[in-house]
């Protein structure tokens, strides 16, 4: 690897050497361990279909949920009928209405059902309440550039829409650093794929891993660490004389520093994880496992991940495509979860799944085209599981909730969804307000958590 691609990949790890042995100096505090949190963002590229994920169960709506998904339902090799879904525990606002899970999220539907998991439901951007009225008479005050992948993906990570500097993962570690919560190491922010602006705060950069370790220079490798070798990626930067110099110097010694620390801190943890899928976002649950596991060693009492699978844009073959993708994410979550409890860890370790926006209830032929609002999970053993937070409004079309097609519009807001999780995490109201502008719209954060 050459320098260009090692401070590229290396991230978050432009921290000062001062920060580095701050971080080790605080691995083997007990107390910050007992208080450790962490968060991990699932994020799910493409828009997952929400109509197929949180699937109607009592006769009445399934006939009707089906009526308007006939003609794509006879392409699933799994048949949709009520006999092959997973019905979960319906809280009792919904009436006579009940919900399922399809069989391809079997496990998901098993932590459900053991109190591991919650569903929230309908949830999106939003600014203030709105309706389909509101949208029809022009009142509505909407957020930028719905329906579009990209700036859908950057308003879920930053509340804004393509071009976005800052993430609020990375705005709820600044703050968490700023009020003692955690010190300021380059591992409070780690990513195995995408979704860098979510990590990234004022002074918070995402640090990338990759296949389970740090950026590493094969330079040294191939020539056993030699000492010139090591003295050269380490360089300090009263070496260099000019101030650019000066500048990638510094960024090249604390990327090697950064590095060199997470990859002993695998090395020299020693913990057996239950077995992980070979998928890639398995891969990815794999190492974010191993990092947490060492988490004293790396000197982090609260973290942030980002994690991602793609291929969610079903416009065609979603009968076809969906049900693997589906069960990409079961596995992947479930053998998570697995991991976190057999580290004593799963009331420290909050999952939650996000995703570019819903998909119409309308099919187009093979297919179902962008929506808006979706229906998401939060697992881990703090989670008041075995419910459905917010809304899962009716499978039909023209109501006060549809932005035309069955695109759902959001009932409870990202900014809502987001705080709870900060609110866990360890911030305050007030300070959640600074980082989610829009959350005095609504009616606070919502009560995700035991």
């Amino acid at each position: 690897m050459n320098r260009r691609d090692f401070i590229k990949l290396s991230g978050a790890s432009v921290m000062a050497s001062s920060m580095f042995q701050l971080g080790q100096a605080l691995a083997n505090s007990p107390a910050q361990d007992n208080d450790y949190k962490a968060l991990v963002c699932v994020f799910l590229y493409g828009g997952m279909d929400n109509h197929d994920t949180i699937i109607p169960y009592d006769e009445a709506s399934y006939a009707q949920w089906a009526g308007h998904r006939q003609s794509l339902l006879g392409k699933y090799t799994t048949p949709r009928t009520l006999a092959n879904l997973l019905p979960i525990a319906t809280p009792g606002r919904f009436g006579s209405r009940r919900f399922a899970l399809p069989a391809e999220l079997a496990g998901l539907a098993n932590l459900y059902q053991q109190n591991k998991l919650a569903v929230v439901g309908n949830v999106g951007p939003l600014l203030s309440p709105i309706t389909a009225a509101m949208i029809a008479q022009d009142t509505a005050r909407l957020p930028s550039r719905l329906f579009s992948h990209n700036d859908q993906q950057s308003t879920w990570m930053s509340g804004a829409a393509e071009g976005a500097q800052f993430g609020w993962g990375g705005l709820i570690n600044d703050a968490l650093m700023t009020q003692g919560h955690t010190a300021n190491t380059p591992f409070n922010a780690i990513t195995t794929a995408d979704g860098a602006l979510w990590l990234t705060g004022k002074q918070t950069a995402p640090y990338h891993v990759s296949d389970g370790q740090a950026a590493t220079i094969e330079a040294l490798e191939e020539f056993d660490e030699h000492p010139e070798l090591v003295a050269h990626f380490s360089n300090q930067p009263q070496n260099a004389q000019h101030f650019l110099q000066q500048d990638v110097t510094a960024a090249i010694n604390s990327a090697y520093q950064a590095n060199s620390q997470f990859n002993a801190a695998q090395a020299n943890t020693s913990v057996t994880l239950p077995e992980f899928p070979a998928t890639s976002l398995g891969k990815q649950l794999q190492t974010v496992s191993n990092s947490i596991a060492a988490r004293q060693q790396l000197g982090a009492s609260r973290q942030v991940y980002v994690v991602a699978m793609g291929g969610f844009d079903t416009h065609s073959g979603q009968a076809q495509n969906l049900p693997k993708l589906q069960s990409t994410l079961d596995s992947a979550l479930v053998a998570f979860n697995t991991a976190m409890e057999s580290l004593n860890l799963s009331e420290q370790v909050t999952v939650f799944t996000a995703s570019d926006f819903g998909r119409t209830l309308a099919i187009n032929g093979d297919g179902t085209d962008h929506g808006w609002a979706g229906h998401h999970f939060v697992m881990g053993g703090a989670v008041n599981g075995g419910t459905i937070f917010g809304d899962i409004p009716n499978a039909e079309l023209n109501h006060e909730l549809d932005a035309g097609g069955g695109r759902l519009i959001p009932t409870t807001s990202v900014d809502q969804y987001a705080a709870s999780l900060g609110q866990w995490m360890g911030l305050d109201l007030g300070t959640l307000n600074g980082i989610f502008p829009n959350l005095n719209n609504f009616n606070g954060p919502l009560s995700l958590f035991k």
